[in-house]
């Protein structure tokens, strides 16, 4: 898997994560982002590599089809960026503001 698909299966855990089965999100969270090896994971949830493997397609191809059907990380893209134009064509005041509103929307 390419490092840049990796990150957004990362960013969709982050938004729609509480969709998933408890054990998919932690398998997802410990895979993607504390970068766990399967067999790791595997010893750690006492399964198969191979288990592991099937879980993690499962919950990444959910985590695909929520921003599919939702498009919530597009949106949020799409307006942040919007936001960022916005405060290079205003005062500074604005510019502060728009500034945190941005922060809001990347955490």
């Amino acid at each position: 898997m390419e490092k840049k698909d990796r990150l957004f299966i990362s960013i969709y855990n982050d938004y729609y994560g509480a969709l998933l089965t408890e054990y998919q999100r932690q398998i997802v969270d410990e895979y993607y982002n504390l970068d766990m090896s399967l067999s790791e994971l595997a010893e750690e949830h006492g399964i198969s590599p191979q288990g592991v493997r099937d879980a993690l397609k499962r919950a990444e191809k959910q985590l695909e089809g929520f921003e599919e059907k939702l498009g919530l990380v597009k949106k949020s893209q799409s307006v942040i960026e919007l936001l960022q134009d916005a405060a290079n064509d205003c005062g500074e005041k604005g510019q502060e503001k728009l500034k945190k509103a941005i922060d809001i929307l990347k955490d």
